[in-house]
């Protein structure tokens, strides 16, 4: 079955199946803006799975009662999804979204919809890196009639604080996801810097759209750097 438009953000450039593009952006200018988000409208905290490399997503906000738990598995198989999450605490669950790295490039296709694992009638979007050095990923997102280009980009200091301790400001790990155009900022991912070896990080999303796909897609996105970067 075919990906309901109406269910997932609709983006530019996107294919019927991943192919390799040459990467040809400018070199991207840093943003000075200094976000001041307070509370994150969702956060996930990533624990390992009992699989090596499989996580659990535990979801909470400010005011709920129970947490929702997603289940990422992550592959190495040639031409198969290098990511995928599901609904619930196992690999049995709801198929809700799939990465795939596109060969011969450090391009990143995502995919949603009723059957994503059926390649061939997911509709992609692409997930474009504009700098291997700045680890930087732009990605245009429709939101009802009206766009927006976001950056998913390092950072060592997630949250926009300049109070980040020093150990923290090592890390190569760290993202946030930004609007190009005014810096402002959408969602972070912290690397768990520990001795825990079940902790991964932590995702926070700031912003709120009203729109479920949307949070679809800042954690997928998210999870496929950070898979990216597990790799690299």
């Amino acid at each position: 079955m075919a990906a309901k438009a109406s269910s997932t953000p609709k983006m530019e450039g996107s294919s019927e199946a991943p192919i390799a593009i040459s990467n040809t952006s400018p070199a991207l200018v840093e943003s000075t803006v200094v976000p001041e988000p307070g509370e994150p409208l969702r956060e996930y905290r990533i624990t390992y799975a009992s699989k090596h490399r499989d996580y659990l997503l535990h979801m909470s906000t400010p005011t709920s009662k129970s947490e929702i738990t997603h289940y990422v598995g992550n592959s190495n198989a040639i031409g198969k999804p290098a990511v995928k999450i599901r609904l619930g605490e196992t690999k049995e669950g709801r198929l809700v979204g799939v990465a795939i790295f596109v060969p011969l490039s450090n391009n990143i296709d995502i995919g949603f919809g009723d059957d994503p694992e059926n390649l061939s009638t997911t509709t992609w979007e692409r997930l474009e890196n504009i700098s291997i050095s700045a680890n930087t990923y732009r990605l245009k997102v429709g939101l009802g009639e009206s766009s927006r280009t976001v950056l998913w980009k390092r950072t060592h200091s997630p949250d926009g604080s300049s109070e980040a301790s020093i150990f923290s400001k090592m890390s190569m790990l760290h993202l946030k996801l930004v609007d190009e155009a005014t810096g402002k900022l959408l969602a972070t991912y912290t690397n768990h810097i520990g001795l825990s070896w079940k902790n991964k990080g932590t995702i926070k999303i700031w912003e709120n759209t009203g729109d479920e796909a949307w949070i679809q897609t800042v954690l997928l996105t998210a999870l496929a750097l950070i898979e990216r970067n597990v790799r690299m």
